[in-house]
């Protein structure tokens, strides 16, 4: 998974707001599955439902990971993290895919379990399609061609397992221009963003040659809903805003100059005839903090409160399942399960067990 993180917060005295960026996490760890310990599946059981949770609400859940490539998600079969997806009342598993030339998946031999075990457990996938052949030296013509030959050629190999489709993620970060809060269109690299707008398109347009019942989204996180106002502009025909969300991100988007006390109802007003997704929320971990998991517990509660409290909002689908010890900083503990013995036994957090039934 391309994970969201902060590489920079930063004040400008006078008229813009807080800076967030961040940067891509690219990481694919090829080890062997190591063996669970009989204890696992025990440990795996939860405490409260989250029926009262999603009482009165069509609003769907959803988790990432990294069943393709980290770790963590190497050790535990796909069968049994789809199964503790279905513990935790979830119907979503966002998951980053990288294809080759041809459209396959680079590794099938991690797909073809995951995709059989989510059709048994009811589990919807959602690929997040890198983008891999994009460059921004290219010219739009040439981006637009590259894009869509993407987008075809894995549509004609997976479009019978997927309905919805994310085109890549955090691309707004690649264009944004340093020290701007991403909400006009003045603060991006308009060179590099018609370039990246042509790949879109092109992506967006070979996934529906080849799937035509193709649902696609571009994401964005912080106040860099301007890059996706862009993309519609341009004439990146995607059917879904997907958003990135983070507890730091909700703590200061309601102050001055920001005032934006909430993200819902100001995506659903730029955005009225899209529905949104937020394909990334948690809470952002502090090292120093020994309230970290009733912290984490607080704002995943909620923020699926106020996501249920707009209907534009369709799904909300938590970062990540498992922790990953291997990562620095506060990317080791963005999992909603942390490990007991490091990749053999695994424990709730508090907020899995908020989820759980």
């Amino acid at each position: 998974m391309i994970k969201l993180f902060f590489r920079q917060f930063a004040i400008v005295i006078g008229a813009s707001s807080l800076l967030f960026t961040a940067c891509k996490k690219e990481t694919t760890d090829t080890v062997e599955p190591i063996k669970l310990s009989a204890s696992a599946d025990s440990i795996m059981a939860a405490t409260t439902s989250s029926t009262s949770l999603l009482a009165g609400s069509s609003l769907q859940l959803g988790i990432n990971g990294h069943p393709l490539g980290d770790k963590p998600y190497l050790a535990v079969s796909a069968t049994k993290q789809i199964s503790m997806l279905n513990n935790m009342n979830m119907t979503w598993y966002r998951v980053d895919m990288l294809s080759q030339a041809d459209g396959t998946i680079t590794v099938p031999t991690l797909l073809d379990p995951l995709l059989s075990a989510a059709a048994a457990g009811n589990v919807k996938i959602l690929p997040m399609l890198n983008p891999r052949t994009l460059d921004y030296n290219d010219s739009e013509a040439n981006s637009y061609k590259k894009g869509k030959t993407l987008g075809a050629n894995f549509a004609s190999k997976y479009a019978k397992y997927f309905t919805y489709y994310e085109l890549g993620n955090d691309l707004d970060l690649r264009v944004l221009l340093p020290n701007t809060t991403g909400q006009s269109q003045a603060h991006y690299d308009r060179k590099k963003f018609n370039t990246l707008a042509a790949y879109l398109k092109g992506m967006d347009e070979g996934l529906k040659s080849k799937d035509a019942d193709a649902k696609t989204m571009i994401s964005a996180g912080w106040l860099h809903y301007g890059f996706l106002r862009m993309c519609d502009w341009y004439g990146v025909k995607f059917d879904v805003v997907a958003y990135h969300w983070y507890s730091d991100m909700e703590a200061a988007a309601p102050k001055s100059p920001n005032n934006i006390p909430d993200i819902t109802k100001k995506l659903g007003s730029l955005f009225p005839k899209k529905p949104i997704w937020f394909t990334e929320f948690n809470y952002r971990y502090k090292s120093s903090s020994t309230t970290n998991e009733s912290d984490q517990q607080t704002f995943v509660k909620n923020f699926i409160n106020k996501c249920k409290a707009n209907a534009q909002v369709k799904v909300a689908i938590v970062y990540e399942l498992f922790d990953e010890p291997a990562k620095t900083g506060a990317e080791a503990s963005y999992g909603i399960m942390k490990w007991a013995t490091q990749f053999t036994v695994w424990k709730n957090k508090l907020v899995a067990s908020l989820l759980g039934n």
